[in-house]
């Protein structure tokens, strides 16, 4: 039986051993298996014969990604799917994960016009020829629109980004209105049974670093507050710091109230532009990668902003474009950002008779706030950039963060009286009295939000980010969002 590599090999090692164990014979009898089964429901019975001439050929190297394989299978009957493989360890939770993301892929396409690829024939455990989970769709043709998006010279004529948003809003619109009252996994019991919203198979899963054991389920979840507090609490209850009491702080400031109950919805789990096929108008005609699809809030889900619209708001990512570690790594400019949130939330607007836009207009916020909890690399420098939307200054969110450290609030232990905690340079400022409001005098100079010199700060705020490309590094290797020094380091960064 193949099984995934050793952990301990390096990932390109790992990747290529996984690959060299695959039986590329046995995967050509199945998807030509899956490729009969599926025409024999529209042939006569003369034509059936014919189908013990159909041969299937596969196509390789595979492309690989993060999680699986993809080959292209092709049949002599001029048609093309896809064959996917997951090259982890597979475990019984993701059997069940698999089976729920075909069931919600399945839904939203017998419900929506959403380009999801039609799914022919799948295995979600290894009980099979090959020994493998697997799932075969349709290919999709087209151009990834993460090859073309920085291409000026693609985007002449009639291929606008206008019309990208315009038909992308479209499709989003339309999911955001299968509507659900309550945030979890979509499920059935029954292949003719109702459909419910049942708990997230596993806890891990919803985060994209560390382990976050014991592996249980999780939700369901009536609200974004308490979804987003019970993933912060997981966090919280294995490895606590000052950071993510501060994320706690910004949790309750940030949601906007009209948006934390029902109606929830479905929507796409790495909503970016590599898993997005545009045509040769730049409209799109598939979305693919759904693995971990769920029922959220709505500025989570259909309704958020595709993730490549607020790369400015997760500096760390936003300030290794451009850089000396990532050469040729191009990234679209601050007004650039604002400029195409902007048509974005015109284009939900335009979409749903203006019904939607509002929800949209601030997602980034939200999504900004999640990914601070729910990825350590992320945490400290989402939660400083929130931080500064928050109390409008840079150097002040990084005081507040360090004096919660120090705080009653944050060091009163279960059980314990909550009192005042008071550091000495305050405590020596009551005795002597000296409190003239000079320290305020800067926070209280008013400033427009749209001013030169609050887009220079955050200009600098990003370039600061690329000169530190060192600080980035270590950051993304886990040293920065977890313990008290993360504090030094992330200020350091920014």
């Amino acid at each position: 039986m193949s099984r995934s590599p050793p952990s301990s090999l390096p990932r390109n090692a790992a990747l290529d051993a996984f690959i060299n164990a695959l039986d590329v014979a046995a995967i050509a009898q199945v998807a030509l298996d899956a490729r009969r089964n599926s025409l024999r429901s529209f042939l006569s019975e003369e034509q059936l014969a014919s189908l013990e001439h159909l041969s299937c050929t596969v196509v390789t190297p595979p492309r690989s990604g993060a999680y699986n394989v993809a080959y292209e299978v092709q049949f002599s009957d001029a048609t093309s799917w896809i064959f996917r493989i997951p090259v982890e360890e597979w475990r019984p939770v993701d059997a069940r994960s698999m089976r729920l993301d075909i069931l919600a892929m399945e839904y939203i396409r017998s419900r929506t016009s959403v380009p999801i690829p039609a799914i022919h024939a799948y295995s979600c455990d290894i009980d099979n020829p090959l020994r493998h989970p697997y799932m075969i769709m349709d290919m999709v043709h087209g151009r990834l629109l993460s090859e073309v998006w920085h291409d000026a010279t693609w985007w002449t004529g009639e291929r606008q980004k206008a019309k990208l948003f315009e038909s992308l809003a479209g499709f989003m619109a339309e999911l955001a209105g299968l509507e659900f009252d309550h945030i979890g996994r979509l499920d059935r019991v029954e292949p003719d049974g109702p459909y419910f919203v049942s708990q997230f198979p596993s806890v891990s899963d919803l985060f994209a670093e560390g382990e976050y054991g014991p592996d249980v389920e999780f939700g369901p979840f009536c609200s974004t507050r308490e979804y987003l507090t019970a993933q912060l609490n997981v966090r919280r209850t294995k490895d606590d710091n000052p950071m993510l009491a501060f994320l706690q702080m910004l949790l309750s400031a940030l949601l906007e109230p009209q948006w934390d109950a029902a109606p929830f919805c479905l929507g796409h789990p790495d909503f970016n532009r590599h898993n997005i096929f545009v045509d040769d108008t730049g409209r799109v005609v598939g979305i693919i990668d759904w693995d971990g699809v769920f029922v959220g809030p709505r500025q989570i889900q259909a309704l958020t902003y595709p993730l490549w619209l607020f790369l400015d708001w997760d500096t760390l990512m936003y300030g290794m474009g451009d850089s000396e570690l990532y050469p040729g790594t191009t990234r679209d400019s601050l007004e650039d950002h604002r400029k195409f949130r902007q048509m974005y939330t015109d284009a939900i607007g335009a979409a749903s008779g203006g019904r939607l836009a509002p929800v949209t207009r601030n997602s980034h916020i939200v999504q900004t706030l999640q990914m601070a909890i729910t990825n350590e690399v992320v945490t400290g420098t989402n939660a400083l950039h929130l931080g500064t939307f928050v109390f409008g200054s840079f150097s002040l969110a990084c005081d507040v963060m360090e004096a919660i450290g120090h705080s009653g609030w944050y060091t009163t232990k279960p059980g314990e009286i909550a009192e005042v905690e008071l550091w000495e340079s305050d405590l020596r400022r009551l005795e002597t009295g000296d409190y003239d409001g000079e320290d305020l005098q800067d926070s209280m100079t008013p400033q427009s939000a749209t001013s030169a010199g609050e887009e220079s700060v955050v200009g600098d705020e990003h370039q600061a980010m690329s000169r530190h490309s060192t600080s980035a590094i270590q950051a993304d290797t886990g040293e920065c969002g977890t313990t008290d020094d993360s504090l030094t380091a992330t200020v350091q960064l920014l």
